[in-house]
């Protein structure tokens, strides 16, 4: 995926390909819309704020490719600009419920097609059990595929904040998987409660 986005950056900066850009943008923008929406905490304002953003990326195309990491670049910027929006607007922080697909599973079998939504349900409804700021975290890394260290600078967290969410995450949604897939964890399982 990585290689896609660079050719989309250099699609978008030499040719002005609105294609490409689409592409950027489809990419990126729901889990920068989650984010934004955290930060302050009305989703109209976080889709105005990601679409002002790449509004911007768009004028300034030609300088893309300068950019080394776009990911931690637009959520840098993103997070600026729902600073400058919040002390302009004077309004407080607050998180929302998400909804957006993070695990597509595909069977040509009607009833595992049935098995798989349901499984993807479940999943998906442990991912938004998670605490506000754990989901969130386990998004921007999962879903965004940003690193550890650039979460935390995001955040205004320490790195080891964003690994204890992220353990915590993950026990949850072993647990989710444990309930969903028995016999694919028992092993897991027992090597996990015997600590080897």
């Amino acid at each position: 995926m990585k290689s896609d986005i660079r050719n989309w950056i250099i699609l978008i900066a030499e040719e002005s390909s609105h294609e490409a850009f689409e592409k950027l943008y489809l990419y990126f923008s729901p889990g920068m819309r989650a984010y934004a929406a955290t930060l302050a905490g009305d989703q109209e304002v976080a889709l105005d704020l990601v679409q002002d953003l790449f509004a911007g990326i768009w004028a300034n195309r030609r300088n893309l490719t300068s950019i080394d990491n776009i990911a931690t670049y637009l959520y840098c910027s993103l997070k600026n600009n729902a600073v400058h929006y919040l002390k302009t607007r004077k309004r407080g922080v607050t998180f929302f419920e998400e909804q957006s697909d993070l695990v597509t599973l595909e069977c040509s079998n009607p009833e595992l097609d049935a098995i798989a939504r349901e499984n993807r349900r479940l999943l998906e409804a442990a991912i938004n059990s998670l605490p506000h700021k754990c989901r969130l975290i386990f998004r921007l890394i999962k879903e965004d595929g940003l690193k550890y260290k650039d979460v935390a600078g995001l955040l205004d967290v320490s790195v080891k904040t964003v690994e204890a969410h992220m353990t915590l995450a993950y026990s949850r949604i072993v647990e989710c998987l444990e309930t969903i897939l028995p016999h694919h964890t028992r092993s897991y399982s027992s090597k996990r409660k015997s600590g080897s």
